[in-house]
């Protein structure tokens, strides 16, 4: 017997059983695992006040939460954070970047920055669009 249980506060452990089933029933299209990596603006004391989590696989990498602290924004640290991440892609051989924001955070920021709107869902929260965006990147040449 098998029971349908709502976990409101779900641990890590039971969250990666689902994400290595849904890995292992799509393998053998994709062929590979997402690599995951972070990257953190900290001060001298290692408080973090704005980062990056992203993932990326053999074509692109995926900005998934891009955060920074209201007090630093407007001053460079969101670029240089992209760029970072950006950077990470190209050193793995990724040609895009992608990623989403909604219509009230960042779309103006990500355009200024070289990606392009791919599409948007209207309404998709509190009558606000969902906004994606896709950048192509630049390969390392030596």
């Amino acid at each position: 017997m098998y029971k349908i249980i709502i976990d409101y506060e779900p641990n890590q452990t039971d969250n990666d059983v689902i994400s290595e089933g849904v890995y292992a029933s799509h393998k053998n299209i994709i062929g590979e695992k997402d690599k995951y990596f972070s990257i953190f603006l900290k001060n001298d004391s290692g408080k973090i006040y704005g980062g990056i989590q992203a993932y990326f696989d053999t074509e692109s990498i995926y900005i998934d939460k891009f955060w920074v602290d209201e007090t630093l924004r407007k001053q460079g640290y969101g670029i240089k954070l992209l760029n970072e991440a950006e950077g990470e892609g190209v050193k793995h051989g990724c040609i895009s970047s992608i990623t989403d924001t909604w219509d009230f955070q960042a779309e103006k920021f990500y355009l200024k920055n070289g990606y392009e709107r791919m599409g948007e869902i209207k309404n998709y929260w509190f009558n606000h669009s969902r906004i994606f965006l896709k950048k192509h990147l630049k390969r390392i040449t030596l």
